[in-house]
């Protein structure tokens, strides 16, 4: 079979969760003996934009566009794209797919991509990663990682414009904030400047997405809590299959553990973004340090990832005291197919996220390595890890908590053995499913984790097991 992945990014370049999965999916279907093709963004803005490079990366054709991000683009441009929707027609003619998956369409890509597919009569796959396609930030939370629940073009569009905390100084949030309504008012009496997001760009923007998503013939969702909110907004059971990520586990069970005796070592793997809680974790080493002032045991904290600009661009500069010198060690991204390795380093594994999380690759991970795992009881971690089975629970944007469990491991450390619960699927089970989708038919024999109490154990009437070809209705909505 001939296999276009359009994903946001992957490795070594794409460093993180999403173009992990494409990377395993993408070699994966290709030691099956398909041709597999991934089409995605570089956002660097390292060549002019809409320029293409093409290479081999572990035996994959790549297809990189460069689509530098900039400040002076409008807001439509994160979710369309006219040169990007040129050049993916172009590729679909010459490579000529039986199938395109979406990982993958907004942010350097363009939510009409769908459509030019289906004009082909090409079959359609998507995975949700998020709630990108429903959220413009992507996680429901607002601009102060606040839950967001209620949904209308109006607040979507005041969400996008309020500055968050981490988005420039006091005084430069408060200009940002006078700005944006100063000029969301100018647009109400018609002199729309195209500077800030108005409530007319969110109704356009969830219109387009709608009408995209008419054109998918098969969703993915990696657990049942990212499928809730989009077959409560209308997304059809019959097309969407629950299936969590997959990863080779070979690699991380091969890993030769670190031979330092001394000193226990938490790791953070991710990207420094408020709704990941890294704050969170700073807060409960400074307790867990007051606390054991006295302790003669060695532990340290080991952050992989990288800083972010735009809004969020002060976060890091934001939450880091000199306090934490001697305790955290910043560390740079590594390269994806490290993470193994890297893994292999340490004691235990936290994250701390605030979102709702969507089978995070870190928790796979770190459970195939058997590296204990310290997370936030957040629906789409809670899946796809059982909680005592190398993994322990804390409510999320709790520092005490979080330190209270950190402090479990270094009590365990000296009698602890690896423990590997079995993956929610492995990586054939996994590639089967989506190879039966491809096809036109699938079967997921995917039995979710105990869900928190007072939620419901399965999706019902909302999510089927299987997925057809069937679209979504005409009138349903995102």
């Amino acid at each position: 079979m001939n296999i276009l992945l359009v994903s946001n990014g992957f490795p070594p370049s794409g460093q993180w969760g999403t173009e992990f999965y494409t990377y395993q999916l993408a070699t994966g279907l290709a030691a099956r003996g398909h041709r597999v093709t991934v089409f995605c963004p570089d956002r660097l803005g390292e060549a002019p934009r809409y320029t293409l490079e093409r290479s081999t990366r572990y035996q994959i054709s790549l297809v990189e566009v460069h689509n530098g991000g900039d400040p002076k683009k409008s807001f439509r441009d994160s979710y369309r794209n006219e040169g990007i929707e040129a050049i993916f027609d172009r590729l679909l003619e010459e490579i000529r797919p039986d199938v395109v998956h979406f990982i993958h369409m907004l942010w350097g890509l363009s939510v009409q991509l769908p459509e030019l597919a289906k004009r082909r009569g090409l079959r359609t796959i998507a995975t949700l990663t998020d709630y990108g396609l429903m959220c413009h930030r992507g996680q429901r939370l607002d601009a102060s990682i606040h839950p967001c629940e209620e949904k209308s073009p109006a607040k979507c569009a005041k969400c996008i414009r309020e500055p968050g905390p981490w988005d420039g100084g006091a005084l430069s949030r408060m200009l940002k904030r006078v700005a944006g309504f100063g000029l969301s008012h100018a647009s109400r009496v018609g002199l729309n400047l195209g500077l800030v997001a108005l409530e007319s760009d969110l109704v356009h923007r969830e219109s387009t997405i709608q009408s995209a998503m008419n054109h998918v013939d098969a969703w993915v969702a990696p657990t049942r809590a990212l499928a809730r909110p989009f077959l409560a907004a209308g997304l059809d059971s019959a097309c969407l299959s629950i299936l969590p990520y997959a990863l080779d586990e070979a690699p991380y069970r091969a890993a030769p553990k670190r031979m330092e005796p001394q000193g226990v070592r938490f790791g953070f793997l991710g990207q420094f973004l408020p709704h990941k809680g890294l704050h969170v974790l700073f807060d409960a080493v400074r307790i867990l340090r007051d606390e054991l002032s006295d302790s003669s045991e060695p532990w340290e904290v080991i952050i992989y990832g990288n800083k972010v600009g735009g809004r969020n661009g002060l976060y890091m500069r934001s939450i880091w005291t000199d306090d934490l010198e001697g305790r955290v060690m910043v560390e740079g991204p590594f390269e994806p197919l490290r993470a193994p390795e890297i893994l292999a380093g340490l004691d235990a594994a936290i994250l701390p996220s605030l979102w709702d999380e969507n089978a995070p690759l870190t928790i796979l991970q770190a459970r195939a390595a058997g590296v204990p795992i310290l997370a936030s009881d957040v629906p789409g971690v809670r899946e796809v890890i059982e909680e005592g089975r190398g993994a322990q629970l804390f409510p999320p944007g709790d520092p005490e908590a979080l330190a209270h469990a950190m402090k479990g491991v270094l009590a365990d450390r000296p009698t602890r053995e690896p423990d590997r619960s079995p993956p929610p699927v492995t990586l054939a089970a996994h590639l089967d499913a989506i190879e039966s989708l491809y096809g036109g038919v699938a079967t997921c024999d995917y039995a979710p984790r105990a869900h928190p109490q007072g939620e419901p154990k399965s999706v019902n009437q909302e999510a089927s097991l299987t997925a057809s070809a069937t679209l979504m209705p005409p009138d349903s909505a995102v």
